[in-house]
């Protein structure tokens, strides 16, 4: 059911880099390169808003309950998308589609995290997110094969419909976490010993500024490529229809390898993994600048995908292994809603770049520096990490201890 909701919320965040080309060729509309990078931009405005919210109620009043409001609004808003008569009315639209995207994760990753068994939280974590990365190749297989030239609507109206069938599944078969239930009903009444306050004091603070920079990297180059993707390859002299196969390629990676990822990360926990992921993708992004064969293109942009897109599912993993249980939403909505904001410039730094009209190979390279500070922040965060863990009780792994963890 997991996988199910992240689908959703997949199709609903690439749908929009997959009729970006479109939305610039939507002659009643007549909007720019640089308009376009704005709209793009609201989505991850209301995920910010809706991740800082929806922490707090998540820890207060339960995982299960937040998600199925969450599917609601995602749906409400891709509607909307769908029957939108002017840009701003489409842009509101987009920014309720956030507002729900914003809302899911908090509440689905410390749901999962704590119905999965110790020794595959990653895996099973992982499992799940990669429904994100489905729902985007879904969405960008729907605009190549239901959408004209000329129109984009389509695309909205198959996922306000989708989440409008998930609804009542997920109604009868998503789980609250009995690990939550045992915390909140153990824990004592102080509200300084639970959600955001404990996530903002130390001696989580120091932690929680790093995850949120992290956060913010990764989210910039999901962002980013996902928008700009098929115009960047649009640069390079590739058709449209070859473009968007890139996307397609970018979000395969991102499942392929996020599970590779997150099967070393249960073995090895989560520093070098996330490290290495930053890497890869700043070291595929770079590469794709160059005139290479087909098929070699092809192989770079899914690694490209499996570094840039999939490291954020290792990310939510860290975050919530690093919390106790009755402020781990809290911790996660934090560090993903900040991180917003690398989710929000991604799309009008793409914009930015393509508007400057530099050569090829520079709109690459520009997208490869946050990997390549990604990788850096990892391999800073995991002391920090280290230290903080070891003041709490002791956890079921010594490599990558569970904070606050309940048998």
């Amino acid at each position: 059911m997991g996988l199910a909701v992240m689908t959703l919320e997949g199709f609903d965040l690439v749908a929009y880099g997959a009729t970006t080309p479109l939305l610039l060729g939507y002659r009643p509309w007549h909007l720019s390169v640089a308009f376009v990078g704005l709209l793009g931009s609201l989505t991850p405005i209301g995920m910010l808003v809706g991740s800082l919210l929806v922490g707090q109620f998540t820890d207060r009043f339960g995982r299960r309950r937040t998600t199925l409001i969450s599917i609601a609004v995602v749906s409400a808003g891709m509607f909307a998308c769908a029957v939108a008569p002017l840009p701003s009315l489409f842009g509101a639209g987009r920014f309720v589609v956030g507002l729900g995207v914003g809302a899911i994760y908090p509440a689905m990753g410390p749901l999962i995290f704590e119905l999965a068994p110790d020794r595959r939280k990653n895996l099973y974590s992982g499992i799940v997110q990669c429904g994100t990365a489905i729902g985007g190749s879904f969405a960008a297989l729907v605009a190549n094969t239901l959408l004209s030239g000329h129109g984009f609507h389509q695309e909205y109206l198959v996922g306000g419909i989708a989440g409008l069938l998930l609804l009542p599944m997920a109604f009868v078969w998503l789980p609250e976490s009995t690990e939550y239930h045992q915390a909140v009903s153990a824990s004592t009444p102080d509200l300084g010993n639970r959600g955001v306050r404990l996530v903002l004091r130390p001696p989580y603070r120091g932690t929680t500024l790093m995850f949120c920079a992290m956060a913010a990297l990764s989210f910039l180059l999901i962002f980013g490529m996902n928008t700009w993707l098929p115009r960047l390859m649009q640069t390079a002299d590739y058709p449209l229809q070859d473009s968007q196969t890139f996307l397609v390629l970018l979000n395969l990676g991102a499942t392929v390898g996020g599970l590779a990822m997150a099967l070393l990360a249960d073995r090895a926990g989560s520093r070098g993994p996330i490290t290495a992921s930053f890497a890869l993708g700043a070291a595929a992004i770079a590469a794709m600048s160059a005139q290479l064969p087909l098929p070699v293109l092809y192989g770079i942009v899914i690694v490209g995908g499996c570094g840039a897109v999939g490291v954020q599912g290792l990310i939510n993993v860290y975050i919530s292994r690093s919390y106790p249980v009755t402020a781990r939403a809290s911790a996660v909505g934090v560090a993903l809603g900040v991180g917003r904001i690398g989710a929000i410039a991604g799309p009008t730094f793409g914009g930015w770049i393509l508007a400057a009209g530099l050569e090829p190979r520079w709109n690459f390279v520009l997208f490869a520096v946050p990997a390549v500070l990604g990788a850096v922040l990892a391999l800073a965060v995991g002391g920090r990490t280290s230290q903080n863990q070891g003041r709490l009780a002791p956890a079921p792994r010594a490599k990558e201890p569970t904070a606050g963890h309940t048998k």
